[in-house]
Order: structure tokens, then C-alpha cells, then sequence
């Protein structure tokens, strides 16, 4: 759907090779059941070790910490929440559920096999220090637990990245003016 960089949280992520990149959020499959239904950010198509893996990706420009309790555990739901349909509406734009999916879902995302292919669920906050990590990284695997044990995922299919481990993973760009 875009070769173009996507702005968010005050990160440009990609721009991503042609076809490996479906900016759900803004696509006319999501606007179709939009109201009531939060989503993720974007899928991605990254070649790993095991293979191709969709990466389901919400960006951020802060969260709570753990301490404060409520807020805490509403982020991780609404991160749960955006991550958990960005997933299935994937899948169900891959099944050909919608319409809409047909014209705007990149040929690569088309052909998926799903039985073959990794699904990882990504969280990346901005400016985030690296051992704030891992309390949010803890808690979104125990969040999403039901989706990756019934879909059969790898413990390894939850992430919570900040700006920098984005960037060492392809996602994003270097902020502007900064060091190489």
C-alpha cells in the first residue's frame, strides 16, 4: 500500500521496500470498521531467520510506568486491543473477509501462507529508556498470552522496542541531526 515514510509518535518509520508494507490504519479496509474498533499502526513483511514475518507494529510517544497502576494497566489494554486487531484484520483482509482489502492489500500480503508464516506483535515508544522496557515488556506478553498460545506463535512474538532498538531493527529512521 506505501513505499512512502510513515510519521508517527515523532518517528519515521521506513520508508519500507514496495509491497512489504500495508499502512492498515489508514486503509479503506479499517475505515470500513473504524468506529469501535481501535488499531495498530501498520503490518510489515520482515525477513527474519525463520523466515517471512508479518510485524504487527503501534507506535508511541510515552507510556505510563508500572507504579501507576491504573493507568498502567489501561495502556497495556489499549495496546493489546490495537495489536490484537491489527492481527485479525490482517488475517481477515488476507481471507478476503473485505472487500475493500482486495485493491489496497500489497501482493505480497496476498499470497501469505498463513499456516507458514510468523506473526510478531510490536510495541515501539519513543524515547523510551531501555530499562523502562522491560516492566511494558512483561506485561504485554502476559497480555497477549491467549493470542500467541492459540495461535501457535513463539515466546519471542511479543516485542516492546524504544527508539533506539527500532532503529537497530530496520524500523525507523535516525531522528534528524542525529549522530550516525
Amino acid at each position: 500500500m506505501t513505499t512512502e515514510a510513515i510519521i508517527e509518535s515523532g518517528m519515521t518509520f521506513g520508508p519500507y521496500p514496495a509491497g512489504h508494507c500495508f499502512y492498515i490504519e489508514k486503509s479503506a479496509c479499517y475505515e470500513k470498521v473504524q468506529e469501535g474498533v481501535q488499531m495498530a499502526e501498520f503490518l510489515l513483511l520482515k525477513q527474519q531467520q525463520q523466515g517471512p514475518t508479518v510485524w504487527v507494529v503501534e507506535a508511541k510517544s510515552s507510556s505510563p510506568r508500572a507504579e501507576t497502576k491504573p493507568n498502567f494497566a489501561e495502556f497495556i489494554d489499549e495496546i493489546r486491543t490495537k495489536l490484537t486487531n491489527g492481527f485479525l484484520l490482517a488475517v481477515a483482509a488476507r481471507l478476503q473477509r473485505h472487500p475493500a482489502a482486495e485493491s489496497e492489500l500489497p501482493d505480497a500480503f496476498k499470497t501469505l501462507d498463513l499456516k507458514a508464516r510468523g506473526f510478531r506483535f510490536v510495541l515501539v515508544i519513543n524515547g523510551h529508556k531501555q530499562e523502562w522496557l522491560e516492566p511494558l515488556q512483561s506485561a504485554l506478553v502476559q497480555a497477549l498470552k491467549p493470542v500467541v498460545k492459540t495461535w501457535a506463535l513463539p515466546a519471542t512474538s511479543v516485542a516492546v522496542l524504544n527508539h533506539e532498538l527500532a532503529q537497530q531493527h530496520g524500523l525507523i529512521l535516525p531522528a534528524a541531526g542525529a549522530a550516525p
